[in-house]
């Protein structure tokens, strides 16, 4: 029975149930019993696996951070900056043109708490690290003259990395309900020239 409870299928139906618990009542009112009820499962079933709701939410919170690790790990790289940037927004853009739960969850559905309180020090974590690999691109081409120079690379990054934030948190706020890709991908690549005119001298 412990070997039951413990399977990495129970886990992920716990899971399952608590995304859409917490997409429909937001986390703080989503209760243990919700969770359990919704999966079908004992309370002991669930702490087997879990040691409380907390616990949960960071695996959200994992899998969240993972979601973009990735898009930060799966473009490809040219000789060019200014292909290896393009090639980097279209990747990070088109990744980001489906509703994705945990991202939902951690941006809308997670009221501020003492419990939740680290949430603010990973993002912020985060988006150093993601705001340094793309100032680097913007050096770098400023480098190979591709980009112009009369801003700072750190100056053009930050604005890069604010216009891909606001694409995802402006699509996810105003298709809640929608299925399948939020825009066509020839609006992608629109969006993307459009962001590399600006680095353009």
């Amino acid at each position: 029975m412990a070997r039951q409870h413990s399977s990495k299928d129970t886990r992920e139906r716990v899971i399952s149930a608590a995304v859409e618990k917490f997409m429909e009542k937001g986390y703080s009112k989503t209760t243990l019993e919700d969770i359990v009820q919704h999966v079908g499962l004992t309370r002991g079933a669930f702490y087997w696996n879990f040691e409380s709701k907390k616990d949960i939410l960071d695996e959200i919170v994992a899998r969240y951070q993972q979601f973009y690790r990735n898009i930060y790990s799966s473009y490809r790289h040219f000789d060019s900056a200014r292909d290896t940037l393009r090639d980097f927004l279209l990747v990070n853009l088109r990744s980001k043109n489906t509703m994705n739960p945990y991202v939902m969850i951690i941006r809308y559905k997670v009221e501020a708490s003492q419990e939740v309180s680290n949430l603010i020090e990973r993002q912020t974590e985060m988006d150093k690290t993601f705001l340094e690999t793309i100032r680097k691109e913007v050096a770098r081409g400023q480098q190979q003259q591709e980009f112009r120079t009369d801003k700072p690379a750190e100056m053009l990054a930050l604005v890069l990395y604010t216009y891909l934030l606001g694409f995802e948190s402006y699509n996810t706020a105003h298709h809640i309900n929608a299925q399948g890709k939020f825009m066509p991908d020839e609006k992608i690549v629109e969006y993307v020239d459009f962001l590399m005119e600006m680095l353009q001298s």
